[in-house]
């Protein structure tokens, strides 16, 4: 038989199409056609339980009628109505709690808006996220705080929406690792019966519709939820989802993705932050982006006064030692000629005292004001590389670079390669960063940020691939917690403070994950 509609392969066939679904026109055509309407990677059950229905509402099959199937598929209404065949309604309220924790923290920074806050929960599922977000905010708005906020939730499966809407739920919905929320949660639930109903003060703050992320947004928000959707889509529409998201944010507002979600995403605009031992996405100045200048003495910042004594109090026997036996170069020319090519070495304990309690701004400070005076003898290898951790945290790139092109002529160690691959990364220039990040860990098999960066760059790679570089960055970690030579180094400083216990979490979810799909493919 001859078909009226021709089904077009592209050049190469992505890896998660089964053979059953290569086998088949009518699946084959259905993932093509929802991977390019949705960006969503529908697996095959879900394609199977789609055709049936397709079949039953067309009144015959893809073979018979194939222009019914692309009538149908072309339909705004009905790709409403049939995406709940290709997408999971998993959701519970407060999910994900670290999240809620840093609104939380936040909360008084939102209300220096003197306006509502403009939130959006995107693929909301049946609304619990929506729900819990307005709750919290509401809470701390009824406990003093001026506050006030609307939210958008939205979802492409219609079913979940008409759900959420009806703002009806099970006991199912509330879930024992979201017991810290209870106090609020339950002051917001009306029990009926066997169900719990939200509070009509609460259902009124949100709107709730039907929409195709791929499609973008309709506004600006200071606030978006994308959680735990992205391993939904396939590789070449993750981009466009992230950067529709990326646009639709305030200056500064902010983007949270689901926790084993973040570290894969990179965009020009989205700076990586972390708090409360959680991370999240900032909106930044695209002006961030831009290459990097060389640096020039008139763009440096002024400086604040300082105590130099920080430099000579955490600097250690063997490089005073190495400073005594070598002659000074008179000269203040420029800082990079000023440095003598002695081995500076770098303590991860200074550097934790230097972050913590000297405060690293001031660190950061005193390190430009002694270079631009020409003398670099009284830096220690530890106070250039918090220094450099500092302006990399702060966006000031220029500066970091040269920070770290001067300390790279003295030490090429595995925390120099570490925190130049920072440098690549923070720019979004991956295979320089990747590289940087391997020779850190190939010069340091314990030095697990090296190896959690790895990962980090390695999303988009083939699955094998990807897992065991996952496994090394976990057994790097392993390592370093039970080696007991190793245990006195203290890798939290590049990290952000965080321990590696909060890492290794991430990283066994991401294997679980992955093993998820593959199990499904």
């Amino acid at each position: 038989m001859v078909l009226n509609t021709a089904v077009v392969l592209p050049d190469e066939v992505p890896v998660e199409i089964s053979a059953e679904v290569l086998s088949s026109p009518s699946l084959l055509f259905l993932y093509y056609r929802i991977e390019h309407i949705l960006g969503i990677r529908a697996r095959s059950e879900a394609l199977q339980n789609l055709n049936k229905y397709l079949e039953k509402t067309c009144g015959s099959s893809f073979i018979e009628d194939p222009a019914s199937y692309e009538k149908l598929l072309t339909s705004r209404e009905q790709i409403f109505k049939i995406s709940k065949f290709l997408t999971v309604s998993e959701t519970y309220f407060f999910r994900e709690g670290e999240h809620f924790e840093l609104l939380t923290e936040l909360m008084p920074r939102f209300a220096e808006l003197n306006r509502p806050v403009q939130i959006c929960s995107a693929a909301v599922s049946s609304g619990c996220e929506a729900y819990s977000i307005a709750m919290l905010f509401d809470y701390y708005s009824r406990n003093g705080l001026n506050i006030d906020f609307s939210i958008d939730a939205f979802d492409v499966n219609l079913e979940a929406i008409e759900t959420a809407r009806k703002a009806r739920y099970t006991l199912n919905t509330i879930r024992d690792n979201s017991a810290n929320w209870r106090h609020i949660l339950y002051s917001y639930l009306i029990q009926d019966k066997d169900e719990y109903v939200i509070s009509p003060s609460i259902q009124s703050k949100i709107r709730f519709f039907p929409h195709n992320i791929m499609r973008g947004l309709e506004k600006q928000y200071d606030i978006i939820f994308f959680r735990n959707s992205l391993i939904y889509f396939s590789t070449k529409n993750r981009f466009n989802v992230i950067n529709n998201l990326a646009d639709s944010l305030y200056n500064n507002g902010l983007l949270f993705l689901g926790i084993s979600e973040t570290s894969s995403v990179k965009h020009p605009l989205l700076l990586n932050c972390c708090s409360s031992k959680t991370f999240y996405f900032k909106k930044i100045n695209s002006a961030l982006s831009l290459p990097v200048p060389e640096w020039n003495p008139i763009n440096i910042p002024a400086q604040k006064s300082y105590n130099k004594s920080i430099f000579n109090a955490n600097k250690t026997y063997e490089e005073k030692r190495e400073y005594s036996q070598t002659d000074p170069i008179h000269t203040k020319s420029s800082p990079a000629q000023t440095l003598k090519h002695t081995r500076l070495l770098i303590n991860l304990n200074e550097i934790n005292v230097i972050i913590k309690h000297e405060e690293g701004k001031q660190n950061a400070e005193n390190v430009l004001d002694t270079l631009n005076n020409g003398d670099t003898n009284s830096i220690s290898g530890s106070c250039f590389a918090a220094a450099a951790l500092y302006y990399l945290h702060n966006q000031y790139f220029d500066i970091a670079n040269m920070i770290l092109t001067l300390l790279e002529k003295s030490n090429s160690g595995a925390y120099t390669k570490f925190l130049r691959g920072e440098y690549y990364f923070m720019l979004k220039q991956g295979e320089e960063a990747l590289n940087c990040f391997h020779e850190a860990a190939v010069k340091n098999k314990f030095f697990w940020p090296a190896y959690y960066r790895i990962v980090s760059l390695s999303a988009e790679s083939n699955r094998t691939s990807y897992e065991y570089k996952i496994k090394k960055a976990i057994e790097s970690i392993e390592l370093s917690q039970t080696d007991k030579q190793i245990n006195k180094d203290n890798y939290e400083c590049f990290m952000g403070g965080f321990s590696p216990d909060y890492f290794l979490r991430i990283l066994k979810k991401k294997l679980t994950l992955k093993q998820e799909v593959k199990n499904e493919s």
